[in-house]
């Protein structure tokens, strides 16, 4: 079977933000019969180091990820609302703009969570308030591993103007989590509209993505850069086994990886004082989203005007 020439092209992304619902989104979304999200949540296809090498294995493999008798195809992946790569490989592969979905949520509650969910895998040792005193405000630097750049993550005007540049506003939905949590059968209709479906009269309960501690993390981040490809062992193995049982043996981790065990982390409060430093840092931007969106946020008490 010679090489497929076409990337697979799903109608929609949720390129993040990080750490503000998306999980619960791509759930929520794959309840609708006419909508098959990908199986695999975050396959980092669209921004990948090797995204203009790929060849028939790794096309099939992601084409593979979704139900093909479906209407609508969507994945989500965080890292795209961030890498200029993602949007000059959709701009050079699309004929047609995909919709974007974006889930918000108050800044600094997502600053929180990120810090929190860091520390629940082993990767972030300071506490919450020594992370604040520390943060440097350096621009975005693309990351392979597990990102500690909170405050960039945190800049939704910044990086959401880059999509609206280059897709134009009417194909971009934004949502918030808040909203997603206080009236969700409505923010679904309105994301089922935006893509063109039916909308539902009801929608099944799921729990939102908790912030975990795992057990054993340093065999767990062992895994998961074996997983894909980030040891040196694994580069020596491209020279003895063929691609396609390389990919099996990693897929095998990864799903080690989903069901390690883990306990519910508990969670770090941020006092008034601190709470007010992070406010700070993303008031500017925040001001200019709710300008470009001509939306105010009511749902961000720490931004009412």
């Amino acid at each position: 079977m010679g090489k497929i020439k076409q990337h697979f092209k799903p109608n929609f992304f949720i390129p993040g933000a990080a750490k503000s619902g998306t999980t619960s989104l791509h759930e929520l979304l794959q309840t609708h019969p006419d909508i098959s999200m990908s199986n695999e949540k975050e396959p980092v296809y669209w921004n990948n180091k090797l995204f203009n090498e790929f060849e028939n294995l790794e096309i099939s493999r992601y084409l593979n990820l979704f139900e093909q008798d479906v209407k609508i195809k969507g994945e989500s992946t965080t890292s795209y609302m961030y890498y200029e790569s993602f949007i000059r490989n959709v701009k050079n592969n699309y004929q047609q703009s995909p919709k974007f979905i974006f889930i918000l949520r108050n800044p600094i509650d997502r600053y929180i969570s990120h810090c929190n969910w860091l520390r629940g895998l082993g990767k972030e040792k300071r506490g919450i308030y020594k992370i604040i005193e520390d943060e440097k405000y350096l621009d975005f630097k693309e990351y392979e591993d597990y990102p500690k750049q909170y405050y960039q993550f945190g800049l939704y005007n910044k990086w959401i103007s880059k999509f609206i540049e280059n897709f134009g506003k009417e194909n971009i939905k934004i949502v918030t989590f808040e909203k997603l949590v206080s009236e969700r059968l409505n923010i679904l209709n309105s994301c089922f509209e935006f893509l063109e479906v039916s909308k539902m009269q009801s929608v099944k309960f799921i729990k939102s993505n908790k912030t975990n501690k795992v057990i054993f993390p340093t065999i767990y981040h062992f895994l998961r850069k074996s997983s894909i490809g980030k040891m040196k062992y694994t580069r020596i193995g491209k020279f003895f086994l063929p691609k396609n049982i390389r990919i099996k043996i990693k897929s095998l981790i990864k799903i080690t990886i989903k069901n390690w065990i883990s306990i519910e982390s508990k969670k770090e409060i941020v006092s008034c004082k601190y709470r007010k430093i992070v406010k700070d840092m993303y008031f500017e931007d925040v001001m200019a989203l709710k300008n470009k969106l001509n939306y105010d946020f009511p749902e961000w008490d720490d931004f009412k005007n």
